[in-house]
């Protein structure tokens, strides 16, 4: 998308000892020239009329005349109502130093009222005499829609397709990876799983929880690659381990328990995103087949939480995250806002709208009687006049109805809502500013009476559905399908700001906390710009889903978590950006299953219950949580890094193991998902695609662990990691692939101010920002790969420095490299990508620089860690046979004999 800086206003600076004309025609003048007056700081106050003069009385002052009122200047004025609540009733010296108590509730106390220090805000002002309880939060409505009993597309077996468990196809339109690359992706978790039992000293039990398995393919792959040493694992070795393992899921979705028993798992009841859901959990573990009815054995007892005899040793989860529930949340960018304060806040809710004549004919359709529907009818009606008319008789309703005299109710309050994202008009936060704006700006006053007006015709004769009423009514409809789909078509969703309830912004108190750094980067991009306000997605339920995972492991185990996602600044950037994107997605539907049904990709909430919605994972988010309980992050970064093609040595605590090594593609058939799988993106091809999908959102997994020793951390992961803050960006890396790219892009220019920085952005630089980021983000995957593969296959020994240089100077040897390149891997990324991406490669290897390409630097990273760290988990030197006659060598397993004609460029590679 295309970013343009928005012109800024300046005030002049006048003294203080000028006289009342020139006062006056200091104002006239403001108001002639002043474009946007959102700050009565800027525009209400010159010489002795100061706010401190003022505001601190009540309205009947010498200040105001016909163009500058209390009510449009003071940011105090909401506190004053009617003959008891004014200045001299609360604030007046006979008071004591801190006013009248009786006065003060809330946010209205001595130093918003009396001092004039704090404005209110001005949504605050607008809905504060309403429950907006009865609004859908955006993460109610999700979870209604997705696991809730009366339309929930889990809880009503939706999700499921019609193979019965004879197809990896099982859900009714999507494929997870466990289905799309079985058994292969259980394989590279089961070593996964392997190398932590190894770190973890053999512990025994060793016992695996997946939270929200899906149909259960995973655990299905993991148990048989356990059960049958599918890894070939050393046989003394795997007779402990298989001994130790012990595999139980936790399971929302009563239709997908059902599926995951019918394949033999063991399945305990239990939502991911509610920590009270660890009793359950702990107790079916203390369940295992080797406790009998009376024993009293450590792992057999079941306490509050887990241990190392009775707790998880490992909690995963695959395509879960993206399933918790949202909040939308919105920050007002005018005045520098104190990000970690809820009053800084709004919550976006969810309004329900139904014309009343169709609803009529649904609920005929219902059987509903006569007497029933009118009375139906009249209640809905009642409701949205009594509710929307409150809500536009507040002081800053009332001076928007005066621009737009006649609307409705119910017109007004949504208009106001979306003209919010209509960045051009900069609507500021403080009610004062706002009833400034709306009674002085032309152009805000004809934006609101056109968004109004369309709005008129839309609304013309419709009632809003309270979050119960719709509740029940799709409960009603849940057997009666035609009419189903008639009340989905029929019912058009819109969005109001609210305030944080005091139970809401106790929920997210920490999440200001822990990401206040990281906001305040985001505003310093967005603030510039002319931005009104930034709005981000979260989910409360990936830091339940922490503590749940804490509390089932106790004091030591690892946690891995595998989905769609990105760090917190990239997705608060895409959010932001994207003016009106709620971040929520519906994954492709096959045609059949949406045949008969409103365009359900037009809006989200469309067919509600219906089809499945997705989100991005912040993992940032559920790194910080993490890190509140005493885990530590030990890997962030795309999918294919955890699958390692060599073999390796783990030392634990003085005792070695081999581990093998295990490749998607040396096993499978070559498909789009094992491309997918490598970090190659067919949709982003060239010749494949007239567009680029950008990656920086594509599948990764996040590995951390919690340890109560003070040992340092294990390398279960030999790759190198992301980072999850802009500020831990490798500083080798020139740019971050991982990040959305015109972000990054400014952030690179190295500028205090993002205007300077957009000045030199061409069309040229502008269209090949996406391109270039996503290809390497495919790069940096692809390099790390080719390094890892040519240590498996060679040897650590061969692409030291000088033996890289000596065979990119050699064509013979190149191009014998470069055949069995060809053979290994043009199927996945092709010849030119393959051949590019090797020689950078092999060029970092022989002259390895501080500051490069991605793709170099983590090729770099990775020959280190492979070949140089010294901890005791390296990389296995390659089985090879050498011909004594033309010192010609064989790798097994992977490479064909090689061809050599001089003896001397084939000893590089033996040496």
């Amino acid at each position: 998308m295309r970013w343009t800086s928005l012109v800024l206003w300046a005030v002049c600076a006048l003294s203080e000892d000028v006289s009342t004309d020139t006062l006056v025609k200091t104002r006239e003048w403001r108001r002639a020239h002043t474009t946007n007056p959102d700050v009565s700081e800027e525009l209400c106050w010159v010489g002795d009329f100061s706010k401190d003069a003022c505001c601190r009385g009540d309205a009947t002052h010498n200040c105001w005349e016909d163009d500058y009122s209390f009510e449009e200047c003071c940011p105090n004025a909401d506190c004053w109502d009617g003959d008891a609540f004014t200045y001299a009733e609360c604030c007046a010296a006979k008071h004591g130093e801190r006013g009248n108590e009786g006065c003060w509730s809330g946010e209205y106390d001595y130093e918003h009222c009396c001092l004039a220090n704090r404005s209110s805000s001005w949504v605050d002002v607008l809905v504060r005499e309403i429950d907006t309880d009865q609004f859908y939060g955006m993460d109610e409505f999700y979870t209604d829609a997705q696991y809730g009993s009366d339309f929930g597309y889990y809880s009503t077996g939706r999700v499921l397709g019609q193979s019965d468990g004879k197809s990896t196809q099982e859900f009714a339109h999507f494929t997870t990876y466990p289905m799309a690359l079985s058994p292969h992706f259980g394989r590279v978790l089961c070593r996964l799983v392997f190398i932590m039992w190894l770190h973890m000293e053999e512990r025994a039990p060793f016992r695996v929880v997946e939270m929200g398995a899906g149909s259960g393919q995973l655990a299905y792959d993991i148990h048989r690659c356990v059960k049958r040493n599918e890894l070939s694992i050393q046989p003394d070795v795997w007779r402990r381990f298989v001994a130790a393992f012990e595999y139980v899921i936790m399971e929302r979705s009563p239709a997908l328990a059902k599926r995951q028993r019918e394949r033999g798992l063991k399945v305990v009841a239990g939502d991911a995103q509610r920590k009270d859901s660890c009793p359950s959990v702990l107790q079916a573990l203390a369940a295992s087949d080797a406790c009998g009815p009376s024993s009293s054995a450590p792992e057999c007892q079941v306490g509050d939480t887990g241990n190392e005899a009775t707790g998880a040793s490992v909690v995963l989860s695959n395509e879960l995250l993206d399933a918790f529930a949202p909040v939308k949340l919105q920050l007002s960018l005018y005045a520098m806002p104190t990000v970690t304060s809820c009053r800084a806040w709004q919550e976006l809710r969810l309004v329900h709208v139904i014309k009343l004549q169709q609803l009529r004919a649904i609920t005929e359709g219902l059987q509903h009687s006569e007497q029933r529907i009118e009375a139906m009818a009249v209640d809905l009606e009642g409701y949205t006049q009594e509710v929307f008319c409150r809500v536009t008789n507040s002081s800053v309703g009332k001076a928007a109805m005066a621009c737009a005299p006649s609307s409705s109710c119910l017109a007004m309050v949504i208009a106001l809502s979306e003209l919010m994202n209509h960045h051009d008009l900069q609507l500021p936060a403080a009610a004062h500013n706002m009833r400034l704006r709306l009674r002085k700006d032309t152009e805000l006053c004809r934006r609101l009476q056109e968004t109004v007006a369309q709005l008129e015709v839309t609304f013309e004769g419709s009632v809003v559905l309270p979050r119960q009423v719709y509740r029940m009514l799709r409960h009603q409809l849940r057997e009666a399908h035609d009419l189903e789909v008639r009340f989905l078509a029929a019912t058009t969703t819109r969005q109001v700001p609210v305030p944080l309830s005091e139970e809401r912004c106790g929920d997210l108190q920490w999440w200001f906390e822990v990401h206040e750094a990281r906001i305040h980067r985001l505003i310093d991009v967005y603030r510039p710009l002319g931005y009104p306000n930034i709005q981000l997605l979260l989910r409360p339920g990936e830091r339940n889903f922490v503590e749940l995972v804490n509390c089932l492991v106790g004091s030591a185990g690892f946690m891995l978590a595998v989905d769609y996602g990105a760090t917190f600044e990239a997705l608060g950037q895409s959010m932001s950006a994207d003016v009106g994107s709620d971040g929520i997605f519906i994954p492709p539907v096959p045609q059949d299953l949406i045949e008969g049904l409103p365009d359900c990709y037009s809006y989200w909430p469309q067919c509600a219950g219906h089809v499945d919605w997705t989100t991005f994972v912040d993992f940032t988010n559920v790194a910080a949580a993490g890190a509140r309980l005493g885990w530590q992050k030990l890997f962030y970064g795309p999918q294919s890094l955890l699958e390692h093609l060599g073999r390796r040595n783990v030392t634990v605590h003085g005792r070695l193991y081999d581990v093998p090594g295990y490749a998607v593609f040396t096993h499978s058939w070559l498909s789009n998902h094992v491309q997918n799988w490598y970090g190659r993106e067919v949709l982003a091809s060239k010749d494949q695609s007239a567009g680029w999908q950008q990656r920086w959102t594509s599948f990764k997994w996040l590995l951390l662990q919690k340890t109560s020793g003070e040992e340092p951390p294990p390398k279960v992961i030999a790759f190198p990691s992301w980072h999850l803050d802009s500020q831990e960006a490798d500083p080798c890396w020139s740019f971050d692939p991982s990040a959305l790219p015109l972000a990054d892009w400014i952030a690179s220019q190295k500028e205090d101010d993002p205007r300077v920085a957009l000045q030199k952005l061409s069309d040229e630089v502008l269209d090949q920002l996406g391109p270039k980021y996503a290809e390497e983000y495919e790069e940096v995957q692809l390099a790390v790969r080719l390094v890892d593969w040519l240590v498996a296959t060679e040897g650590c020994q061969n692409f030291k420095p000088p033996q890289a240089q000596r065979l990119l100077s050699s064509d013979g040897l190149w191009l014998t490299l470069r055949s069995r390149l060809m053979r290994a891997w043009k199927g996945i990324w092709g010849e030119e990508s393959l051949e590019r991406v090797a020689r950078a490669v092999l060029q970092r290897l022989a002259e390895p620089v501080p500051f490069a390409s991605p793709a170099e630097c983590a090729a770099s990273q990775t020959y280190k860690s492979l070949c140089e760290e010294g901890d005791g988990n390296r990389a296995r030197a390659p089985l090879i046979e050498v011909s004594l006659e033309v010192k010609c060598t064989t790798f097994i397993h992977i490479s064909p004999p090689c061809r050599c004609s001089r003896s001397s460029e084939m000893e590089i590679l033996t040496r």
